[in-house]
């Protein structure tokens, strides 16, 4: 064969085999492997899925990763057909459902069970509520809580509300406020005589820690006439409006939520009297619900119920304007029992029928 034609046909060869290799079947690509429970997953994968995974953020760890959604891990066995979250009273209750959504929408989620928030009108409805089995997560006021314990409610304060994500433990104060041109009252002594507002029987800043700095100044309730407002805004816009001499409410209230949304000109006002540290309000939870969902409850209110965790789930754009409950609260932190023992030492100082 010449020499031209074999080159002719080994190139022929060549441009087939080259021709074939183009239309082969094309190589499938690889799936992305699934994700495994504790592997590590970004900001912007948050509350995705994977499987039955999701991407998930840890403000206790300050971690994404990927993890079983809390509820499918149970077999929510004995489980109630619903949550009930509620707190007691310290402003409307309009407002105060408004600033719980994103706690009951995450209590929702990770439990996988309908969730809703009431607010009674006062705080002896809460108790009740909660005493009665009806309320199973409940925002007290760190007096209430003890009450609604000595009244015989199953309960367990898992967590204690903190200003920020770096407080161990927080301490908030009571006020007694009157208008800055009433100059008849310029300390806790000079109530005398006058209308004064508390907060609610039950309120621990409004009523308990006040009544025993008056009883330690001398002054006992029958010598100036109590007015219970029924909230800790109610009690400082009754002052404004002339229907207290003077009125009791707890720091934030006076110092921040007011002012901040235009109720109040703080300079209008003065602060005349600040109780000593009062310890930060526990939430807690009825110990009587199934175990399973118990901790799970637990361990969702210690590690997504805060400014950090709602940002990182696009519940809020920053955590200056985030609100977790009705207050300034970051979140909780872990609390016991003991930590209340103050408060039973105040009630038994005052000996009052209240403390019963």
């Amino acid at each position: 064969m010449p020499r031209q034609l074999l080159l002719r046909r080994i190139r022929r060869v060549v441009a087939i085999a080259a021709l074939l290799g183009s239309v082969a079947t094309p190589v499938l690509a690889q799936a992305a492997p699934a994700a495994k429970a504790g592997e590590s997953c970004s900001k912007s994968q948050v509350n995705k899925k994977s499987g039955s995974l999701t991407c998930t953020y840890s403000a206790k760890t300050k971690k994404y990763t990927w993890v079983a959604a809390a509820a499918s891990t149970t077999s929510k066995k004995n489980w109630p057909s619903k949550l009930v979250v509620a707190a007691v009273p310290s402003e409307n209750v309009a407002t105060m459902t408004l600033r719980y959504k994103n706690f009951v929408d995450v209590i929702q989620k990770e439990t996988g069970l309908p969730t809703t928030f009431i607010s009674a009108t006062d705080y002896a409805g809460v108790i009740e509520a909660q005493v009665a089995g009806r309320a199973d997560i409940v925002f007290y006021g760190p007096f209430s809580y003890v009450l609604a314990k000595a009244r015989g409610a199953k309960i367990e304060a898992i967590g204690a509300s903190v200003p920020k994500a770096t407080t161990a433990q927080g301490y908030y104060l009571s006020y007694l406020v009157t208008k800055k041109s009433n100059t008849s009252i310029n300390a806790l002594k000079d109530v005398k005589g006058q209308n004064v507002c508390f907060v609610d029987a039950a309120s621990t800043s409004g009523f308990l820690y006040p009544t025993a700095g008056l009883l330690k100044e001398g002054i006992q309730s029958t010598e100036y006439s109590s007015v219970f407002a029924g909230g800790h805004d109610k009690s400082v816009l009754a002052v404004e409006a002339g229907t207290c001499d003077a009125g009791f409410v707890y720091d934030d209230m006076f110092d921040i939520l007011l002012p901040q949304r235009g109720l109040i000109n703080a300079a209008d006002f003065k602060v005349v009297w600040k109780s000593g540290q009062i310890p930060n309000s526990p939430m807690a939870v009825r110990k009587d619900l199934p175990s399973d969902l118990f901790e799970i409850i637990k361990k969702t209110i210690l590690e997504k119920i805060n400014k950090t965790s709602f940002v990182s789930m696009g519940l809020c754009t920053n955590e200056a304007t985030c609100n977790v409950i009705e207050d300034a609260t970051w979140g909780f932190k872990p609390v016991t029992d003991a930590r209340y023992d103050d408060v039973r030492q105040v009630c038994e100082a005052t000996k009052s029928s209240r403390c019963r």
